[in-house]
Parts: structure tokens; C-alpha cells; sequence
């Protein structure tokens, strides 16, 4: 039995361990299940083909996902191909539609909404003021207006940041970014625990995380592998090894370089390299920076606001004329994996891990749904009742949303019992819910819907 149920809406497209969308899912679901908190993934589409593996590890963590069928992106993708991204229209409806199943299903204490296309559609259900929604921001675009290295039109990013006026919370990383938007500061979880260790292998090369792309700052890392001599070691996609190959040759580097690795190898190469250099010109956090932060120097580029969000005692800058003098300086300072640990870094990331469930966790406690005190709705006829076969005897093709509303302004006054699979509502002191099916069944149980 949950002590909350949440609903954590992702598009597929962000469904990758490798991505940062995909990172904060693994963490949320490992660390909200230990949390005794369920979480169903709503998502707009169902690829088993390219994110069934990665699905079938949130189950594994606790995670069930809801899902309908779907209408095609090919019309939006022709519309924008050449850039200028707009609000996908169709993947706004997979949403709704998804999101009504969910609704039709369990009940929820809050709705985390990581795309700008779930949020928009699901903050104007008119549901609100019963079920607590969250805007999670995953693009500098949603803190911050004048962002240009992201995909979008200009009407499109002032939009997002409209969203930030609703009274409905407004997630994020850091207490800066926070500070910026009126928001929350709701810190993605660690999804490589494994980071949070101390490691004690021998040190070598120059780390980059990231894509090959100018925005990334790929063109100046390779600058200064050029200008120091020092070895290259990059975890990047396939795309972009391809690209990082040809131009290391060219200059005659010594490097390694892997793709989309996750776990313990990824780890492992992180923990085994001796300098980082992140030194992206855009970024919403910065995930990989705080990864690399937690085991060795790490260097960005000065005046970078993103920087902000990480503690300018843990890490290095320079400007972009500088950074080779600054990486040659610290490759040396820090030859082993102690003298970095000694700046007490990872001890820092150990205990602000320690303290993230407890603020998410504090975030859904602060809502309250309005409350009827009305006799007169449905619900109130049954005493113990399972939430879908409520639904269900409304003997409706396509419920309202009057219906779901009904229910959740009554909640206050039954006991909430959450399992796997069912919501429960109960009058009944002593009423224990059914567990019908176990944890690894239930992973399964929304497929198809």
C-alpha cells in the first residue's frame, strides 16, 4: 500500500536512460518507491521497439505506465522541419487522451508534467484546484526569457514563460533557477547512484559529456585538447562519435570515446577520467556538470548563467581564451582521485542527495484540494468503494471531467488506499484493499489501454 499516488507525464521521445528527461524518471521512480509513493508514467505514445527496454526498467523500480493509441507526429514535423519549433498539436491530444485513461483509473495527489505540451493541455482541464499540477522545467526557455539555443519560435518561448503565472507550482532544479520563475526548487534525483562513491582508479584525459554540437561547446573542448595535448575522453551518441573521431585524428589526440553508456560503465569512465570540461552556452541545469562535479575538477566557461545553479566553491571557470591554462593547471593539481575527494565535493552532493525526497515529498503535502460539503454527489452513496469500478458504473463512453471532480472534492471524506494497480475509497476503519495482482504484474497491467 502508497502513501500517495502521482501521476509523472514524460513524452516518449524523452524515454532514453541516456537523456536527461529519461535520468530524472529513473531517479524519481527508484527514489519515490522507496518513498512508499507509486508512480504511473503517462506517456503520449507506445514504442515498444525503441523504448521498450528502458520502460521495462522504471517497471522494475515500481513504475506503471498509461498510454492510448495515439495520432501521428508526421504532419508537425513536416510543418517545422526546417526549425522554429511550435507546440506540437497532436502530441497535446496523445496527452489529454492519456491523461483522461490515468484519470479514469486511480486518483491522484499530484500531476508532474515534463513536457511544455503535457502542461499546457493538462493545466487547462479544469481539474486544478482538485489535483495538485506541477510544471517541471526542462528547457532554459521555462526560467529565463532571451534564450536562443533552443529549438523554438520566439511567440513559443514567451508563451512558456506565461506558464509561469498560473497559480499552479512551478518545478525546478536549483533555488536560482527557482528564484527566476516564481517556482519551486525540486532537485532531480542522482539517476547513477553509483556516482555518490568514492572511486580509487588511476586518472587520465580530459572528460566531455555531451552531443557534438556548437551549443554544446564540442568546438572549443576540442580547442583545447589541440592546445594542451592531453588526452580526450567523450561520452557522446553515435552521431557525434563520428564527428569527435575524425577531428581528434586530425589534430593527432589521444582519446576515448563511448556512447550512450549508462550504469557502472558510465560511472566508471566518468570516475576514471582526471579534468572535466563542460562548457556548454545553454543548458537548464546542467545534469552532466553536477555528475562530473561529484568526482573530479570541473571546468565551464565564465559568465555561463546556468553555472549559477551549482556551487561556485566545487567548481572551476575561465574564460574561453583562459581554459587551457585552467585545465593544464588542475590535470596537474589533481592527479588522483583523493586529491580531488579532499575538496569535499562528493560529500556535499552525498548530503544534499540525503535531502531531495523529503522536498519533493513536502511539495505534494502543501496542496489541498477544495473540498464539497455537499451530500449529494455519487461517490458519497458507497462506503468502500474501488475507484475504477465507480468510474465504471457511471456507464459512460467518455467520462467529464465533472465526474473525476466529483470524486476528488469528496476524497476528504473516506480513507485513500492506494495499491499497484486500483485506488481504493473507504468509511471502513478496519477495510484492507486487495492486492489483486504482485508489484511485477501490475508493471504490466495499464499496457494497451
Amino acid at each position: 500500500m502508497y502513501n500517495k499516488r502521482i501521476a509523472f507525464v514524460i513524452s516518449t521521445q524523452g524515454l532514453k536512460p541516456h537523456g536527461g528527461i529519461g535520468q530524472f524518471a529513473l531517479g524519481f521512480v527508484r527514489e519515490m518507491t522507496k518513498a512508499n509513493v507509486k508512480v504511473d508514467i503517462i506517456i503520449d505514445l507506445y514504442n515498444p521497439k525503441k523504448n521498450g527496454e528502458f520502460m521495462q526498467t522504471l517497471k522494475n523500480y515500481g513504475a506503471s505506465f498509461i498510454y492510448t493509441d495515439s495520432m501521428s507526429y508526421a504532419k508537425h514535423n513536416a510543418t517545422y522541419m526546417f526549425g522554429g519549433d511550435s507546440y506540437n498539436l497532436e502530441r497535446q491530444i496523445n496527452f489529454r487522451n492519456a491523461m483522461l485513461k490515468a484519470l479514469e483509473t486511480n486518483l491522484y495527489d499530484s500531476i508532474v508534467c515534463n513536457s511544455h505540451e503535457s502542461y499546457r493541455v493538462i493545466s487547462e482541464m479544469g481539474l486544478e484546484k482538485c489535483i495538485q499540477i506541477i510544471n517541471y522545467t526542462h528547457y532554459e526557455t521555462q526560467v529565463f526569457s532571451g534564450v536562443t539555443t533552443d529549438p523554438f519560435l520566439e511567440s513559443v518561448r514567451e508563451s512558456m514563460l506565461l506558464a509561469n503565472q498560473t497559480d499552479n507550482v512551478v518545478g525546478t532544479q536549483s533555488q536560482f533557477n527557482a528564484d527566476a520563475c516564481n517556482g519551486v526548487e525540486l532537485p532531480i534525483f542522482t539517476s547513477e547512484t553509483a556516482l555518490l562513491q568514492k572511486y580509487d582508479y588511476e586518472r587520465k584525459g580530459v572528460l566531455f559529456i555531451g552531443t557534438n554540437e556548437d551549443r554544446k561547446g564540442a568546438k572549443t573542448f576540442l580547442e583545447v585538447i589541440k592546445a594542451t595535448g592531453l588526452p580526450a575522453k567523450i561520452l557522446t551518441n553515435a552521431p557525434g562519435a563520428k564527428k569527435f573521431e575524425a577531428s581528434l585524428n586530425e589534430i593527432g589526440a589521444e582519446y576515448e570515446i563511448k556512447t550512450s553508456i549508462i550504469g557502472q560503465e558510465k560511472v566508471d569512465f566518468i570516475a576514471s577520467a582526471r579534468v572535466a570540461l563542460n562548457v556548454a552556452i545553454g543548458e537548464s541545469f546542467g545534469m552532466a556538470f553536477q555528475e562530473q562535479l561529484m568526482q573530479l575538477p570541473t571546468v565551464g566557461l565564465s559568465d555561463m548563467r546556468w553555472l549559477n545553479n551549482h556551487p561556485a566553491k566545487y567548481y572551476f571557470d575561465a574564460n574561453k581564451n583562459d581554459l587551457s591554462i585552467l585545465v593544464e593547471q588542475l590535470y596537474n593539481e589533481f592527479p588522483t582521485a583523493e586529491s580531488y575527494y579532499a575538496t569535499g565535493a562528493l560529500e556535499y552532493y552525498q548530503q544534499r542527495e540525503n535531502e531531495i525526497a523529503k522536498m519533493w515529498i513536502d511539495t505534494f503535502d502543501s496542496f489541498n484540494s477544495i473540498q464539497s460539503t455537499s451530500s449529494k454527489a455519487g461517490i458519497l452513496q458507497h462506503s468502500t468503494i474501488k475507484y475504477s469500478d465507480y468510474i465504471t458504473s457511471l456507464n459512460r463512453d467518455d467520462c467529464c471531467i465533472d465526474d473525476f471532480r466529483s470524486v476528488y472534492t469528496n476524497k476528504h471524506k473516506y480513507r485513500v488506499i492506494h495499491t499497484d494497480s486500483d485506488t481504493w475509497l473507504t468509511t471502513d476503519a478496519d477495510f484492507v484493499a486487495p492486492e489483486a495482482v504482485s508489484t511485477a504484474q501490475s508493471a504490466n497491467l495499464f499496457e494497451g489501454l
